[in-house]
């Protein structure tokens, strides 16, 4: 009977150290009433087919939990890989601690603290350990391979399912099969990773081209205009010349209100952006900012742009990384203003107290955003619920940047993303 509470015991924890390396993923709002009741699901893993059952009915549970967020795919993929390399741990902890408990010539007391307190509490730190250094790769696996690639969802999740089958069968090498096939997983996994941050980047830079190309296309249309508008102001003074020698007042009501207030929208909006934009020392920056306000003034968004003197990037940051972070920003940004009433877009870029700062402001359709959603992997507003996954990719760049804080605030149908770099030039 004691033998069955243990091991019960044991399932449960095993089942509540999974769940709780589940939430230390980030990518779900996990109360402690979801923890407990994914934990209880564990008692299903007790033999054969058991584990199959219990990773199936544990992913689902988490695609309820998510309402849908997390694909059901994917879900499956975070749960068998947290099953498999959890009891992969426990197979070497174990043989490991079953050596020092006969040393101890079998003292069962020895056996219980080993078993429900020492073995848990490691395997727990040692999976925390794996997941600080592992997650960032697995998030990113996950969000931009498996959730674009059904196939080779459905092949990760057939194999790692296959070793939840494996651990309990009556092959002599189960052990080093099951480490085989974790390991070339992982290999896997962090290859493919680093090769799809590698073609992103060969996307960014030629996305980083294009944005260049459209800016000088611009100024040199802004210049085609303003030849033009000058062209025309001429005859209009002409008129108005004329209208003021033979005292025709009504006349030159008449030109002013056809012809002099029309041209105050002719390119004002554009020529001020692109004024604002020449204080931007760095081509990349003034590239993707002048593309992406272009596209928001398409959209009939009201856009206000300050850049009110000289300013350089900070060199300590890659170009290619403030791109993509502004690219992300201002593209949801737009999104979010599209949807809202007064449709209001506002960046700056200043110095102020030798720190650089870059400020987002967009109206929102809704009144508050909840801010600490925004903190999930995968969280988005967006009907297309695409960008989510963008948000994620900016919190792994500024990890590589302790020096730049995000700062982000939702208050009266305004939302506002602020980037502040501390130091300055160094």
């Amino acid at each position: 009977m004691l033998d069955t509470v243990l091991n019960y015991t044991f399932i449960f924890l095993q089942g509540l150290i999974i769940a709780l390396l589940f939430d230390q993923l980030n990518i779900i709002d996990l109360s402690k009433k979801n923890i407990l009741f994914l934990s209880i699901l564990s008692f299903f893993d007790y033999n054969l087919w058991g584990g199959i059952l219990y990773t199936i009915i544990f992913s689902f549970t988490i695609n309820y939990f998510s309402r849908g967020k997390i694909p059901v795919l994917v879900s499956i993929f975070y749960t068998s890989y947290l099953l498999v390399s959890t009891a992969i741990i426990y197979q070497l902890l174990d043989n490991v601690l079953l050596l020092i408990y006969n040393s101890y010539n079998s003292n069962y007391t020895l056996m219980i603290i080993i078993e429900l307190i020492f073995l848990p509490c490691a395997i727990f730190l040692l999976q925390t350990a794996l997941m600080y250094y592992f997650r960032s790769y697995l998030i990113y696996f996950a969000n931009n391979i498996l959730a674009k690639y059904r196939n080779q969802a459905v092949i990760f999740d057939i194999v790692l399912l296959s070793y939840v089958f494996l651990r309990f069968s009556e092959l002599e090498n189960k052990s080093l099969i099951a480490s085989v096939i974790l390991g070339v997983l992982a290999a896997y996994i962090y290859l493919i990773t680093l090769y799809s941050q590698g073609k992103e980047i060969e996307l960014a830079k030629e996305a980083q081209l294009q944005n260049l190309l459209e800016y000088t296309l611009q100024i040199e249309k802004l210049y085609n205009e303003l030849r033009h508008f000058k062209h025309d102001y001429k005859n209009i003074l002409i008129s108005l010349e004329y209208c003021l020698d033979h005292d025709d007042l009504a006349g030159v009501k008449e030109i002013y209100q056809n012809a002099i207030v029309p041209t105050k929208s002719v390119i004002s909006l554009e020529l001020q952006i692109i004024g604002q934009l020449q204080n931007i020392g760095d081509p990349a920056l003034k590239g993707i900012l002048s593309n992406k306000l272009s596209l928001a003034l398409s959209k009939k968004l009201k856009v206000t742009c300050e850049v009110p003197e000289q300013i350089f990037l900070d060199s300590r940051i890659s170009q290619l990384d403030m791109v993509r972070i502004l690219s992300c920003l201002i593209d949801n940004a737009i999104e979010a203003a599209c949807e809202s009433s007064n449709k209001l877009l506002s960046v700056a870029f200043f110095e102020h107290n030798n720190e650089q700062i870059i400020i987002i402001r967009n109206n929102t359709k809704e009144k508050m955003i909840p801010l600490q959603s925004l903190n999930k992997s995968g969280f988005t507003t967006k009907k297309t619920g695409d960008h989510g996954h963008g948000l994620t990719n900016i919190r792994y760049i500024l990890n590589n940047y302790p020096f730049i804080t995000l700062t982000t605030s939702s208050n009266e149908y305004v939302f506002q993303q602020e980037i502040t770099i501390a130091g300055g030039q160094p």
